[in-house]
């Protein structure tokens, strides 16, 4: 379990998406090279690491993305090794996706000042499970939690929405980051994976949902604004599912087998069998 929780948190790092460690990991659960137990603690290991992206870009960091697409271009252009050029091919793609973050804030900053969206995001903090559904919706859209979460703090920032109302729409977000991986799985094997995301987040949105004043309250000593108790959340939410389901991982794999078993065989030995879909 250390191992795989660790090979999550890492990867995630690397990838700064837990959409695109779901769907690889669904693919290596479904054609049988992950098993299940370990695929959901990864996948565990993968929403502690998304919130730590979102620590580091609460900072103002988009400085170092020039510096690392500079040195990514320097090591890739003038190394004759292949390894130092596939880590300069990384530098590249670390600094443009802090690049790409850092401009959507930015980009979003005087949309904020708009009346309409002042008073949607108002009325959506008076009803958190409306909020919850719109922010998974515009999770699944963008199919990045991160990109989302960094979105709410920055109109948490602006003071367009109070602590209680940026937490609801956190909650949403974390919930539509795992429908991308759910909806591109087309074979009941490849669906227990996300399934299992999917309800660990599901049901850790249904015990915070009615706590979320109690909640703010708790995390105001971290810090008071509501864009750094909104970022706090998105980490203590995803470690404390992390610390509860990662012992019973093998007994929810059980249940997942049993929630979406695998397709019947053919009696008749000489019926044609073609190539599964999710091996493809």
């Amino acid at each position: 379990r250390p191992t795989a929780f660790a090979f999550g948190v890492c990867i995630t790092a690397l990838l700064q998406s837990s959409t695109a460690t779901g769907m690889m990991a669904t693919s290596f659960a479904a054609s049988g090279f992950l098993g299940l137990a370990p695929g959901l603690v990864v996948m565990l290991g993968a929403n502690v690491g998304t919130t730590l992206i979102v620590q580091v870009m609460s900072f103002n960091i988009a400085i170092i993305a020039p510096i690392m697409i500079l040195l990514g271009v320097a090591m890739h252009r003038r190394s004759d090794d292949v390894r130092l050029k596939n880590l300069g091919r990384v530098g590249i793609g670390l600094g443009l996706m802090l690049l790409a973050l850092h401009l959507l804030v930015l980009t979003m900053a005087p949309i904020e000042n708009a009346q309409l969206l002042r008073d949607a995001l108002q009325a959506l903090s008076d009803e958190p499970v409306l909020a919850v559904l719109s922010a998974a919706l515009l999770t699944w859209i963008c199919h990045s939690s991160v990109a989302v979460v960094l979105l709410i703090a920055s109109f948490a920032t602006a003071g367009v929405i109070d602590a209680s109302g940026a937490l609801a729409l956190v909650l949403g977000a974390n919930l539509g980051g795992t429908i991308p991986a759910l909806l591109e799985a087309h074979t009941p094997v490849a669906r227990r994976l996300p399934l299992g995301n999917t309800l660990v987040r599901a049901l850790g949105c249904v015990v915070c949902l009615p706590l979320l004043h109690s909640i703010a309250h708790w995390l105001a000593p971290l810090g008071s604004s509501p864009a750094r108790v909104a970022v706090n959340f998105h980490t203590a939410f995803n470690l404390g599912l992390a610390l509860i389901f990662i012992l019973p991982a093998e007994r929810f794999a059980q249940l997942l087998e049993r929630l979406l078993p695998d397709p019947p065989r053919p009696a008749d030995p000489g019926q044609p069998l073609f190539l599964d879909e999710s091996v493809l």
